[in-house]
């Protein structure tokens, strides 16, 4: 069977990214051909060194037809023209990025639902704003309407994005995303660690990656800070470097870009604490890859990490973050790492795989 998959920033190798390649792979497993809608010709290499792994594509076809800056929600009448076309590609279509019901589509993976994100502008008087909701009345109207078809797969990646979903009248099956196995630790393994703190996420000011400095200057001064990332905008890239700065923790605040998957690697094994500082947070890929690496996750008490994070290591305010850090640092076990490896494994690969085929292979196979 030839499966389309509508992702059109795949080099942009994120966490959305990293759930399209796994289904890319589990479906070409199986034998199916797969064929990918992108933006510009997918760099193997990138994939490879960031993910540990190529995307087993078929074929590509490259079709950059945006109005507004990749990924950005008013590309929704531009994305459904593309997807219809990718249909004509195709026997199934597989929607892994627009977070929205696309016209052809025949299952969407949601990280979180587009119009649910829109619902904060209803606050707001601005004419502005009044002009955006009306450009997306279209989109809402349709949305409503295809939300009633039974026969469209919708997925989400965890039950906050669950919740807003049924709140649009759509009916999703949940299916978290994956962990590669590499990630996980042999609890044996885990005898010492170094008093290192790690974030890993997106260079982007939504992760709120300028408070990690505002919180480091609170903790002891014998922690380290690292910041792992992708650098999209040079200036949330610089506001970073300025909190660093405005709070005097350069000598304990590192930041990395683009580092290679067995780079990571190590520094989860060998770092104690995981801080995740987004708030709300859809899901939280590198906060599980972090915990299956043994790391104690201190993370934003909203959001999709409510439903794996335990409630002794969540914060909402910069000085209980730090009492939380100072506090598995300098108490840290090899139990306490064992305990979140634990926790980490219903988020297993294969039980992504194996879940995500079943339902495909129900509902699709006769075709």
């Amino acid at each position: 069977m030839k499966v389309g998959i509508f992702h059109p920033s795949l080099n942009a190798c994120g966490g959305a990214e990293w759930v399209a390649v796994k289904i890319i792979n589990a479906l070409a497993k199986k034998g199916h051909e797969t064929v990918v809608l992108t933006n510009d010709q997918v760099n193997q290499n990138r994939i490879k060194d960031l993910f540990g792994e190529e995307a087993h594509i078929g074929s590509q076809f490259v079709f950059p037809f945006e109005l507004f800056p990749s990924t950005d929600v008013h590309n929704i009448y531009t994305d459904g023209i593309r997807t219809l076309l990718l249909k004509t590609q195709c026997d199934i279509l597989i929607d892994t990025e627009s977070n929205a019901l696309l016209p052809g589509v025949n299952i969407t993976y949601f990280h979180f639902p587009m119009l649910g994100r829109l619902e904060d502008y209803k606050k707001y008087k601005l004419n502005a704003v009044r002009a955006r909701l009306l450009y997306f009345e279209p989109y809402r109207l349709y949305e409503r309407k295809e939300s009633q078809h039974t026969k469209r797969i919708v997925f989400s990646n965890s039950m906050f994005t669950g919740n807003a979903m049924r709140n649009l009248g759509m009916h999703p099956t949940l299916l978290y995303p994956p962990i590669a196995k590499i990630f996980y630790l042999d609890p044996e393994e885990n005898s010492s660690r170094e008093n290192c703190v790690v974030t890993v996420a997106r260079l982007d000011k939504q992760k709120r990656l300028y408070t990690i400095p505002e919180i480091a200057r609170l903790t002891n001064k014998s922690i380290r800070f690292l910041i792992i990332g992708i650098k999209q905008r040079q200036q949330d890239f610089d506001s970073i470097l300025e909190s660093i700065e405005r709070n005097k923790v350069s000598d304990r605040v590192e930041v990395q870009t683009d580092v290679p998957q067995r780079k990571l690697l190590e520094i989860l094994r060998t770092s104690k604490v995981y801080l995740h500082t987004s708030i709300g947070e859809h899901f939280g890929v590198s906060l599980a890859q972090a915990m299956a690496s043994g790391c104690i996750p201190i993370a934003y008490d909203a959001g999709g990490p409510r439903e794996f994070v335990p409630k002794e290591y969540r914060f909402t305010e910069h000085k209980a973050a730090a009492a939380k850090i100072d506090k598995a640092v300098f108490e840290w076990t090899p139990q306490d790492s064992k305990r979140v490896i634990e926790i980490a494994h219903k988020f297993d690969e294969e039980v992504f795989s194996s879940k995500f085929l079943d339902l495909f292979d129900s509902r699709f196979s006769k075709l």
